[in-house]
């Protein structure tokens, strides 16, 4: 936004000081003189109008791009906490039966030590 900032203003200066010296280093009489500025405030005010309009289009598109990014941003997390909670959904009978199998072992070592006492 900075550069764009800066572009106009650099636009803006640079079209009055060409404007000025142009004005200024041709001879022409007062009449000629006057309406030449004329000329050149409508262009510099159809100019400015111009950069106007395109920043407030500017500034919009890039609200919206906010407002979409935000809306991506919670519906991607929306679907990994489901992924998530799916996951753990398959996985809790194979964990209960992981948990039989631990404990069966556990049981067999405990007999295994009794006997071997």
């Amino acid at each position: 936004m900075a550069k764009n900032t800066s572009f106009f203003t650099g636009l803006i200066v640079g079209g009055i000081v060409g404007g000025i010296a142009t004005l200024l280093t041709t001879p022409s009489s007062g009449k000629e003189l006057r309406a030449n500025l004329q000329a050149n405030r409508k262009r510099l005010d159809t100019t400015l109008q111009q950069l106007k309009n395109e920043s407030i289009i500017l500034k919009n598109q890039m609200k919206e791009a906010a407002i979409e990014g935000t809306q991506v941003v919670k519906e991607v997390s929306v679907d990994i906490k489901n992924a998530i909670n799916q996951f753990k959904q398959e996985i809790e009978p194979h964990k209960i039966e992981l948990q039989k199998e631990i404990d069966e072992v556990e049981k067999k070592i405990k007999q295994l030590e009794q006997t071997l006492h």
